[in-house]
């Protein structure tokens, strides 16, 4: 149960700061072009932010884990 749960924590952090991080350094045309949105972007760096994320995310679990975080414990009551 303790892994699921630290399993599920790891998933919201990681889904928050992705979240954060996606419109950071995001790259779009400076001109109009045919067939484009406006906002149609050139370079959006996603591998670079997922692995960011990832990182992140795993030192936070981490961090939880040594304060003594447990949801087992907070579901049971």
């Amino acid at each position: 149960m303790q892994l699921f749960s630290h399993f599920l924590c790891f998933l919201v952090i990681w889904r928050l700061l992705f979240f954060i991080l996606l419109p950071i350094k995001n790259k779009t045309y400076t001109e109009w072009q045919t067939g484009n949105a406006n906002i149609a972007q050139i370079k959006s760096y996603l591998l670079i932010k997922a692995v960011i994320t990832s990182v992140l995310s795993f030192i936070i679990l981490i961090t939880l884990i040594y304060f003594g975080l447990d949801l087992a414990l907070i579901f049971k009551k």
